[in-house]
């Protein structure tokens, strides 16, 4: 990352992490060995950005992200988030998150709009803006006909996209997903990439966890590699493109960094 580059994020992050780290103790009591998950990880992001976060299995990114969103605590490390302290237990600051994890579970006997009509009840919204928001959340994912059907009876594709409008039912500027597109038709990753430009074009600051590097290139503009729990490089989109494809540059990376390891 340039140093004015720096500057300005630090000024206008809507979430700055610093020193974050997560430890996990492997073994018996008499054999324990402290094994970090994520090593010591600085982030500033900004508003209406897509940041793409990537990285092999096991390099942290699910850890990283479970962080930030406030679901795991940090064994070290600091979040700020919209120019305060981090607390996860703090609804104010809750209700500007969204999260769509890997592995959702969804009930299977609620309809799509029951679903999402609970979710917003669980935020306190007025029924008649449950309403608008729901109308509107239906629209983008490209879903208003499947509106009655049960979850159940979905696509795996369609219930990515329900997972997605719960998690924006509440209106959040700072949205997280881990692992998005992973087993999704063309079709509905198409519909993925639209729903996620449309939300940066109204400001949000969008944070895509995965290791489909394709799908990072296309809608990303700044990216982070994270490998064996640290991050190894950070910056614009273009910086990873210069000396052929993202893929070329995620390969050269990552594999430089186990050498220096092994």
């Amino acid at each position: 990352m340039k140093k004015d580059e720096g500057a300005f994020l630090s000024i206008s992050a809507v979430l700055k992490a610093s020193g974050l780290s997560k430890y996990f103790v492997n073994g018996s009591l008499w054999g324990a060995q402290k094994i970090a998950a994520v090593d010591n990880l600085d982030l500033c992001l900004a508003r209406g950005e897509i940041f793409g976060i990537l990285g092999p299995n096991g390099a942290g990114k699910t850890t990283t992200l479970n962080m930030l969103v406030g679901i795991m605590k940090p064994s070290s490390g600091s979040i700020d988030i919209f120019g305060e302290p981090f607390f996860p237990g703090k609804i104010s600051q809750l209700a500007k998150i969204g999260y769509v994890p890997e592995a959702a579970s969804l009930p299977g006997y609620f309809t799509i709009l029951e679903l999402l009509d609970f979710y917003g009840q669980l935020f306190s919204m007025p029924a008649s803006l449950r309403v608008e928001r729901i109308k509107r959340l239906l629209e983008m994912a490209g879903m208003v006909k499947e509106r009655n059907c049960l979850i159940k009876n979905l696509s795996m594709g369609q219930r990515r996209l329900v997972d997605i409008m719960q998690a924006l039912i509440n209106d959040p500027d700072l949205i997280f997903l881990d692992e998005p597109t992973v087993y999704l038709d063309p079709v509905i990753i198409e519909r993925l990439r639209f729903i996620l430009l449309r939300l940066k074009s109204e400001g949000k600051t969008i944070v895509v966890s995965s290791h489909m590097l394709s799908e990072i290139e296309k809608i990303s503009d700044r990216v982070a590699i994270i490998n064996q729990g640290k991050l190894i490089k950070v910056g614009p989109k273009e910086d990873f493109l210069r000396s052929g494809t993202m893929e070329e540059e995620f390969l050269r990376i990552v594999k430089h960094v186990d050498t220096k390891i092994d």
